[in-house]
């Protein structure tokens, strides 16, 4: 009867004793879902902030997400907020309704977890508002507020919650093993004359709950410690078997949901811009793939290296000094191993911590020395055309010339007046185009002249072919500061040659002087060309009926600038005015011809 007494009273405070272990456990098993929720919906948010950057585009060569709408991941992010509220007011409930001995310690957590929550939630919003606003800050502020602040505040607070709670229920466990150990010691004492019958409810006892605790209790520190794959092997099908499978399933959703993090790292050494993290005294503390490479480091030599190590301050330290403060990107220099000198798109960054405290530097480097080496390249590319192109000029004016001395050498040696006429005009319309290759080879741009002192030049040219002794007519020119392309030059040139020369052999017949006045100016999208003399005046109908080849050029001319001319009478109504207006613009290249 004692025996049995003993025994029914050993049975009801083993299972006294395994019942609170079970509650404990579920209790413990259900805190640890509740901050592991909360902790993965906190790696959610983060990463829809993250894929909300990326997909505005601002990192170029950054991975992105699936490209999602801005619109839905933002609605997905303020989702996410919302279930993050939810799973903090379950947490609180917990601790207030807890049984467990480190509920009160808990819940002061648990307020300042709070807190750190609602100044990050407040954060999140206000860069969404800011990343509207300006895109490039807001992946500063990202990268060196948001993100840090997460990792350094929320992400430890949760553990330490966790691990907190796991050592409570870890003590707890040991206490009562030791309660089981007591009475074990009791009851053989008890059962001295049932030394075999004790050993076997020992025996008994420890198999079927000290083990499957054991098995339990190292499971839940090794899931306390990050370790997800630990998997508690218990094939009861007991509370504790029960316990075991919800240990398993938890750490296997965990598992699942821990990736977010994992990405969001992979995303940092995915990106192709150098990123270096720096301390308050500037030494490194972390730097990601694509800047070991530019440096030609590993991670191991290059953490706690002063980071002003790798600037190239004999060279650019004015542009760093000037540029260090001011947030925005310029071109720098590092130095990699062995003083290479790497051209990159610089800028650097204050770290600050949530209490507005300067805690380091972010520098994030481009390196542009393929882009450099192209820009040289199409440099020196650029120098070799523009001598080419001089050197095509230089040739043209001197080919042109030497046409123009072989047709005065055969206007000399000719005895016909008309073929010595002929020739002459042929020289002077030469020497219009001649004009314009020289003045384009002394140009800088090889492409534009001032025809101002093209005017002056050829007037002065057409003045000594056509020099006089019985006639004294004067040149005069009046032309605005204008810029001609070669395609407008050239053929503007020739008009005004052609109308020059008719005025000078036809306005001034049987008269011993006279004028020639030349004027050009802009006019809105216009160019007006305007010829004046006072000789004896020349009808329009004359210019449109003649077949001479002067007059013909003048109209053919005309009609090749898409310009329009007109035929005035001089002042006082004496001589004649012929005005040409035609439009700035760049001849089509099939109409070149001249």
């Amino acid at each position: 009867m004692l025996i049995a007494s003993l025994g029914v009273l050993s049975s009801w405070y083993s299972g006294k004793i395994q019942n609170h272990l079970v509650i404990n456990s579920a209790q413990t098993n259900r805190l640890v879902e509740i901050t592991s929720s909360l902790e993965i919906g906190l790696y959610e948010s983060l990463v829809y902030l993250s894929a909300i950057k990326e997909s505005n585009g601002i990192l170029e060569g950054q991975t992105t997400l699936n490209e999602p709408t801005l619109t839905l991941l933002i609605q997905q992010f303020e989702e996410q907020i919302d279930r993050i509220e939810m799973d903090y007011d379950r947490m609180y409930d917990f601790f207030e309704n807890s049984h467990l001995q480190s509920s009160g310690e808990n819940l002061e957590e648990a307020n300042r977890l709070s807190e750190r929550i609602k100044l990050y939630t407040n954060l999140s919003k206000e860069w969404l508002i800011l990343l509207e606003e300006d895109a490039e800050q807001a992946s500063v502020q990202f990268n060196t507020s948001i993100s840090p602040f997460f990792r350094n505040n929320i992400t430890p607070a949760i553990s330490q919650l966790r691990e907190q709670t796991l050592i409570y229920h870890t003590e707890e466990k040991k206490e009562l093993s030791l309660q089981l150990s007591r009475l074990n010691k009791i009851l053989g004492i008890a059962f001295g004359a049932s030394v075999l019958l004790a050993v076997l409810i020992s025996l008994y006892i420890y198999r079927s709950i000290a083990n499957p605790l054991k098995k339990l209790r190292d499971g839940a520190q090794q899931l306390g410690q990050g370790n997800l794959d630990k998997e508690i092997e218990i094939q009861s099908t007991d509370e504790i078997g029960e316990l075991a499978k919800s240990f398993n399933d938890m750490a296997s959703n965990l598992k699942k949901r821990t990736l977010a993090r994992d990405y969001l790292d992979s995303i940092i050494e995915s990106l192709q811009e150098s990123l270096i993290v720096t301390d308050e005294e500037k030494a490194i503390i972390g730097i990601n793939k694509a800047g070991l490479k530019m440096l030609n480091y590993s991670r191991e030599e290059i953490i706690g290296l002063p980071v002003t190590q790798f600037y190239d301050m004999e060279s650019m330290g004015d542009i760093y000094k000037e540029k260090q403060n001011d947030g925005s990107i310029f071109e720098f220099q590092l130095l990699a191993k062995e003083d290479m000198q790497i051209p990159v798109l610089f800028s650097e960054s204050d770290l600050i911590n949530y209490e507005g405290e300067k805690v380091g530097s972010v520098c994030i480097a481009t390196d542009i020395t393929e882009r450099k080496k192209s820009d040289q390249a199409i440099r020196d590319s650029l120098r070799e055309k523009e001598v080419l192109l001089s050197e095509i000029h230089h040739r043209v004016k001197n080919n042109l010339a030497v046409v123009s001395g072989i047709l005065q050498l055969q206007a000399y040696a000719s005895s016909n007046d008309e073929v010595t006429k002929a020739l002459t005009e042929s020289q002077a319309r030469i020497r219009s185009i001649s004009l314009v290759h020289e003045m384009l080879y002394h140009d800088h741009t090889l492409a534009y002249i001032n025809y101002k002192i093209y005017v002056n030049d050829l007037l002065d040219a057409i003045s000594k072919m056509y020099m006089s002794d019985t006639k004294d007519i004067s040149l005069n020119a009046e032309v605005e500061d204008i810029s001609l392309d070669v395609n407008l030059a050239i053929p503007c040139s020739l008009l005004l040659n052609e109308i020059v020369v008719n005025s000078y052999k036809h306005a001034f017949d049987g008269v011993g002087e006279g004028k020639i006045c030349v004027s050009m100016m802009e006019n809105g999208e216009y160019y007006m060309l305007a010829v004046e003399d006072n000789g004896a005046g020349l009808e329009e109908d004359e210019l449109k009926d003649s077949k001479s080849l002067g007059k013909t050029l003048i109209k053919t001319l005309t009609s090749q600038l898409k310009g329009e001319y007109q035929i005035l009478s001089g002042k006082e109504g004496k001589g004649t005015r012929i005005e040409v207006k035609f439009p700035k613009r760049k001849l089509n290249s099939a109409r070149k011809s001249y």
